[in-house]
């Protein structure tokens, strides 16, 4: 069997979140006027949390990576991290979509609301991740809905759930996300 390399597990799984949630795109005639992200884009840029804080969640700030294998998603913005042994990764997705439509996805399973320092907040999972793999952490954040997610490269046993941890994470990471 082939090796999907040092990124393909992450890479998948953001392909897997995006499928989960939906993309779109739009097209757009004329030349733009100002700086500013194009309607439904995020304006959270996910790549801006501070080194310190993913050292804290466990991951090292050197394996960054933009969107999903370098190609930018339309509506979404996401950088992800893995820790040093490459067993555990924290993936940020920002999207302009708001997190209702996200929590009504028919992919999304088992919506759990969360206290995230007074933020709308959810845990969420996948009926496609059958190895236990990920949890995600649904927020709000400014204008936009983020995505935490926290994905183990073996997955888990089906007695435990990578949630505890996704929330964890999400509790050092939500000081870094807009109001």
């Amino acid at each position: 069997m082939r090796s999907l390399g040092r990124w393909g597990v992450p890479a998948l799984a953001a392909v897997g979140a995006l499928v989960l949630v939906g993309c779109g795109s739009t097209s757009v005639e004329g030349q733009a006027t100002t700086p500013t992200p194009e309607q439904g884009e995020p304006v959270f840029d996910p790549c801006t949390v501070p080194d310190d804080v993913l050292r804290t969640v466990g991951v090292d700030p050197a394996s960054s990576r933009r969107d999903i294998v370098g190609v930018k998603q339309p509506g979404w913005s996401l950088c992800g991290w893995n820790d040093p042994d490459v067993s555990f990764f924290v993936t940020i997705f920002a999207t302009g979509m708001p997190l209702d439509a996200i929590l009504a996805n028919e992919r999304t399973v088992d919506p759990v609301p969360v206290d995230l320092a007074g933020r709308d907040a959810f845990t969420i999972r996948e009926k496609s991740d059958t190895r236990n793999e990920h949890c995600d952490v649904l927020v709000t954040a400014g204008p936009d809905t983020v995505m935490l997610r926290t994905s183990f490269a073996k997955g888990l046993p089906p007695s435990e759930s990578p949630c505890p941890q996704a929330i964890k994470n999400a509790q050092l990471l939500e000081p870094s996300l807009p109001r």
